[in-house]
């Protein structure tokens, strides 16, 4: 069965404007209830609590290590590595090593650890052919990304089939795939799933998708030939400025929309790999043919490829990158359209005007300089992320192995930074003890704030349902009334219950205090979304009542404003002294069905 494709919500989300808004600051009250009903309350009595919370930030930096001859370099220890930032070296806190697609028994607890050969039963060798238990910091996100913008149906179509081959080949049931087009707004045509039936059927679908590089490249053939027709410099110039102009709305659009789909990535926990499939993206739209005005026309366009700077696109492309390396994205960038050959050298042109070999000689450089810049972008994505780029061959299995690799052999390094939640990007750099060996890396990160993690595992679990709740909390929706202000409008009184037992409470003189963090958004089946709204809440418990209270809820009560129709509401729940979160989510109906 056929997954409908559903379009992915901008990040941040939309304006108050749109289908679902919350209130201002969604009307709050909180309270602490009995767990059966009639217990002692207690409440917080303060907003200030004198207690410093040091949130504990793991930066995890995934690294690829080979040899000159590009083979994977296995056995390697925390001692083999070097790790810095900003230059500085700082101490590997954790380390994970997979090999062949298995952790290292130094990677695994020891419950997991297979026993040395000698103490090992035989009737225990059934073990091997059991999956460790992965992490969730270490599991696998797939995202394959086809930008239909840049692309020929052709070309995608073939590199599909070898998708759906990878996939089969190399997923592990414990990794999660995503399936995402670009068609001038990005659409997800299967969100993330372990199920591999549903996401060969989700690929079939694409390949009656259109294409748009075919009309781009029709498109460039008529300026060519304008340009060629041209009397002045001046006429031919306007024609490459009119189609420079569109292209680089087309690539500042594109880019954007990437640099949204990896920020909706951003709280989703463990290791992100997206394949980016296209012909390849212009760094500078119109680059070569400002190039070939100046070949045609000579001294009557000096300094003419200066003007191409203005569609200059690397500042995106370096934000692109920096994004994804804050949210531990890598680029596994493949050129669909295969070995390449130049339009200028067909037969196409090889009795048009400039037989003398002039016009098909600017043509030629022309192609060469459109295809570097069509390039660059996708090396730059790929080796700031610490992924790899494939172009310019027929052998597409090259790329689809090349991740393979990276999945099954690779090494996670830990380490605590210094600062925490300051905002600021820093470099990171990994270096091997031995010599000889290449090392690849993302090169580096943004340390982001608390409240900036809190609002990101929100939006993962409303966009993705990735759910993770170690403190047990429980999100309950009362009776749905009308808004007697705005009659289209409903109300939702939700209740967010929070064990005492599983936060944490420190002693100060004669009360108990902490603080919780609370996150609320809501998302509506077309894709509209709500702002992160968020509400620090302290809490406070006196002395002689906190053997009551660890048996009580802790109840944060909010009311959203909604329109009719089928919503997810997500809240995030995050304890500021244990630096530990939780993220639930519920579907509701609003409106005559509720």
């Amino acid at each position: 069965m056929k997954t409908p494709a559903t379009r992915l919500p901008k990040i941040p989300a939309i304006p108050l404007l749109v289908a679902l808004i919350l209130g201002a600051m969604l009307a709050l009250s909180t309270t602490l209830a009995a767990q059966e009903g009639n217990g002692d309350a207690a409440s917080p009595e303060t907003d200030e609590i004198f207690i410093e919370s040091i949130d504990v930030n793991v930066v995890n930096v995934d690294v690829y290590v080979t040899d000159k001859k590009g083979n994977r370099i296995k056995g390697l220890k925390r001692d083999d590595f070097e790790l810095f930032e900003n230059g500085k070296p700082v101490v590997v806190s954790n380390f994970f090593a997979v090999e062949d697609g298995r952790p290292t028994a130094e990677s695994l607890p020891a419950e997991q650890a297979e026993p040395p050969d000698e103490e090992r039963e035989p009737r225990l060798d059934l073990r091997r052919v059991e999956q460790p238990v992965v992490p969730e910091d270490q599991r696998l996100h797939i995202i394959i990304y086809i930008d239909n913008l840049f692309i020929k149906p052709f070309n995608r179509n073939k590199v599909i089939r070898g998708v759906r081959q990878f996939l089969y080949e190399h997923v592990t049931p414990g990794d999660r795939v995503m399936l995402v087009t670009f068609d001038r707004s990005l659409h997800v045509r299967q969100s993330f799933t372990s199920n591999m039936r549903a996401i060969s059927d989700a690929l079939d679908g694409l390949e009656k998708l259109s294409g748009f590089a075919v009309q781009a490249d029709s498109d460039r053939k008529d300026v060519l030939r304008r340009v060629e027709d041209s009397a002045t410099v001046f006429e031919a110039e306007a024609y490459v400025d009119l189609y420079a102009k569109s292209l680089h709305f087309d690539v500042e659009t594109t880019v954007r929309y990437l640099k949204e789909m990896v920020g909706s990535l951003a709280g989703l926990p463990g290791r992100k790999a997206v394949l980016h499939v296209s012909d390849g993206i212009p760094m500078t739209a119109g680059e070569d043919l400002f190039f070939m005005l100046d070949s045609r026309f000579g001294d009557d366009a000096a300094g003419i490829t200066l003007r191409s700077s203005q569609y200059d696109n690397r500042r995106r492309f370096r934000e692109l990158t920096a994004s994804a390396n804050a949210n531990r994205v890598t680029f596994y960038t493949l050129e669909a359209v295969g070995l390449r050959s130049h339009a200028s050298l067909s037969a196409e042109y090889g009795g048009s005007r400039g037989t003398d070999g002039v016009v098909v000689g600017s043509r030629a450089e022309a192609d060469f300089v459109r295809v570097a810049g069509q390039q660059e972008p996708l090396l730059m994505m790929a080796h700031d992320t610490g992924g790899l780029a494939t172009f310019n061959t027929n052998n597409i299995a090259m790329a689809f192995e090349g991740m393979a690799a990276d999945f099954r052999n690779y090494y996670s390094l830990g380490y605590v930074p210094s600062h925490s939640g300051d905002g600021r990007y820093h470099d990171i750099e990994v270096k091997v003890k031995r010599k000889g060996l290449t090392v690849r890396h993302r090169t580096g990160y943004r340390d982001k704030t608390a409240e900036t993690h809190l609002s990101e595992g929100t939006l993962a679990s409303l966009l993705y349902g990735i759910d993770t709740n170690p403190m047990g909390v429980e999100l309950r929706f009362n009776q749905v009334r009308r808004d007697t202000e705005k009659s289209d409008r409903y109300l939702l009184p939700i209740e967010v219950r929070v064990p005492l037992e599983n936060a944490t409470l420190v002693p100060q003189t004669e009360v108990y205090h902490g603080k919780l963090r609370f996150s609320v958004a809501v998302i509506d089946d077309n894709g509209r979304m709500s702002p992160v709204e968020q509400e620090q809440v302290p809490l406070t418990v006196p002395v002689a009542q906190i053997e009551v209270a660890r048996k009580q809820y802790y109840v944060y009560s909010v009311e959203l404003r909604m329109r009719r129709g089928r919503q997810r509401v997500a809240i995030g729940v995050r304890d500021e002294l244990a630096s530990e979160s939780s993220y639930v989510r519920r579907p509701i109906q609003i409106g005559s069905s509720t």
